[in-house]
C-alpha cells in the first residue's frame, strides 16, 4: 500500500509546513509514501523524486486582497494541481481541510480512502465562536467565506476518517451532530531537543503570551484579567498585532509593566526567563506554542479551547474563555504560591516529553495502514494508545 499527501503550504517550513513534514517523516519511515505535494518544500529526507511542487504566489504580492480571498483563491489553484495527481496507486489520500475539495471528490470516485486533516473546530464551531468574539467587543468581523465553509463541510462528509489534534477539536465535530466513528483524535509533537527547560523562575514575576496579539487569542481577556490582578511584576506579548484591532490596543500601549514585543526570533529563551505562559485562546484545534511552553517547564494558563495536552490541575491551571475574574485568579495564584508553579511546570516537561515529533509521526503511518486495511475510527483510535 501507498499514501498521497497534499499540503497547501511550504512543506517543511514553519506553521503547518512543519507539522505536515513530521506526518510526512513518518509515513516515508514506514515505507508508505507514494507522493508529496506541496506550495514548494525545504529538503528534507523525501525522496525529491516523491514531491509535487506547486507554484502560486506569496500573500505580499496580493497585499491589495483581503486575507481569506487569497487563501481562497490559493487553494483553488493547488486543489486543480492535485487532482492531476490524485489517480495514482496510492490506497489513501491525506489532505488537508478546505484545500482541495475536488480532488477529495476524485479521491472517493477512484475508491481510495480519504483523510481529511482538520488542525482546528469543526468550521461551523470556529465560525460560530469567532463572530461571537468580535462581537462581545464590538469589532467589525468577516467572518469564513461561504464557500470555505460549505469546502470543509463536504469534505468531512467524503472522508473516511477526519483527523484532529486535541480533545476540543474532536468534542466540536459531535457538538455539530458528525458521525464520530469517523473521526479519530491524533496531537501534535515537540522538538524536545531544542526546546530544552529552565534552570530556575526568574526572580520577577513575567507572564507570557505568545501567539497573534489579537481577539482570537483572547488577548483582550488577558489584558482585563492583568489590570484586575494588579501583580508586581510584567506582561510580554509576543506575536505580530492583528491589524483590525490594532487600535484598540492603544490603552495599555505605553504601560510600564507590560511589552508589546512584537515576532520574535527567541521564543525558547524567552520562555525560558518567564514565571508563567498564559494562553487564554478562544479557539484552536492544538496550539503547537502550548507544547514548547511545557517542554520549557513552564507552568501554563489555558483555556480549554487552546486544545494542549496539559491537564487541568496536573501541568496547567485551565479556565473558561473569556473568563477574566478567573484569569485574573489563577495569574495571582501562580505569583503567589511557587510550590504549586514548580509542581506545574516540572510536570509539563514530564507530560509533554510522551509527545515527540518523532511519535506524532509514527501515529499518522499507524493511521494509514490501519485505515488502507479496513479499520473504523474507533479501531484506529484505540490502536493510537492516547
Amino acid at each position: 500500500m501507498g499514501s498521497l499527501y497534499a499540503i497547501a503550504s511550504r512543506f517543511a517550513a514553519h506553521g503547518i509546513g512543519n507539522t505536515a513534514a513530521r506526518a510526512v517523516d513518518g509515513l516515508w519511515r514506514a515505507g508508505m509514501l507514494d507522493a508529496l505535494i506541496a506550495l514548494g518544500h525545504e529538503p528534507t529526507n523525501v525522496d525529491e523524486r516523491r514531491i509535487v511542487d506547486v507554484r502560486f504566489p506569496p500573500r505580499r504580492a496580493f497585499f491589495f486582497w483581503p486575507e481569506k480571498r487569497y487563501y481562497l483563491a490559493k487553494n483553488r489553484h493547488f486543489d486543480r494541481r492535485c487532482l492531476a495527481r490524485i489517480d495514482g496507486p496510492h490506497e489513501v489520500v491525506h489532505l488537508w481541510n478546505s484545500q482541495a475539495t475536488r480532488s477529495a471528490r476524485a479521491a472517493k470516485r477512484l475508491g481510495k480512502k480519504l483523510i481529511i486533516e482538520r488542525a482546528s473546530t469543526h468550521i461551523v464551531t470556529q465560525t460560530r465562536r469567532l463572530v461571537d468574539a468580535y462581537a462581545r467587543l464590538g469589532i467589525d468581523y468577516q467572518p469564513t467565506y461561504a464557500e470555505t465553509i460549505e469546502r470543509c463541510r463536504e469534505e468531512y462528509e467524503l472522508a473516511d476518517l477526519v483527523l484532529t489534534p486535541s480533545e476540543n477539536s474532536y468534542r466540536s465535530f459531535a457538538d455539530e451532530g458528525f458521525d464520530m466513528t469517523r473521526v479519530v483524535r491524533c496531537p501534535f509533537g515537540i522538538d524536545l531537543e531544542k526546546t530544552t527547560p529552565r534552570e530556575r523562575a526568574p526572580e520577577k514575576f513575567v507572564a507570557l503570551f505568545v501567539g497573534q496579539v489579537g481577539v482570537r487569542k483572547g488577548v483582550f481577556t488577558l489584558l482585563a484579567a492583568w489590570d484586575k490582578a494588579q501583580l508586581d511584576g510584567e506582561l510580554w506579548l509576543v506575536g505580530g498585532e492583528e491589524e483590525a484591532v490594532r487600535a484598540h490596543f492603544t490603552p495599555w500601549r505605553n504601560r510600564e509593566n507590560i511589552r508589546f514585543m512584537g515576532f520574535r526570533g527567541d521564543v525558547p529563551e524567552l520562555m525560558r526567563r518567564a514565571s508563567a505562559f498564559v494562553f487564554p485562546s478562544l479557539e484552536e484545534g492544538s496550539a503547537l506554542v502550548t507544547y514548547e511552553a511545557m517542554a520549557c517547564g513552564l507552568p501554563s494558563i489555558l483555556t480549554g479551547e487552546a486544545g494542549a495536552v496539559a491537564r487541568d490541575g496536573q501541568e496547567a491551571l485551565t479556565i473558561g474563555a473569556h473568563d477574566v475574574d478567573a484569569l485574573a485568579a489563577a495569574l495571582t495564584r501562580l505569583k503567589e504560591d511557587h510550590d504549586l508553579a514548580a509542581r506545574l511546570g516540572l510536570a509539563a516537561r514530564r507530560r509533554v516529553e510522551q509527545f515527540p515529533w518523532s511519535a506524532y509521526g509514527d501515529r499518522i503511518a499507524t493511521v494509514h495502514r490501519l485505515l488502507a486495511d479496513g479499520a473504523d475510527g474507533p479501531t484506529i483510535q484505540q490502536e493510537l494508545h492516547i
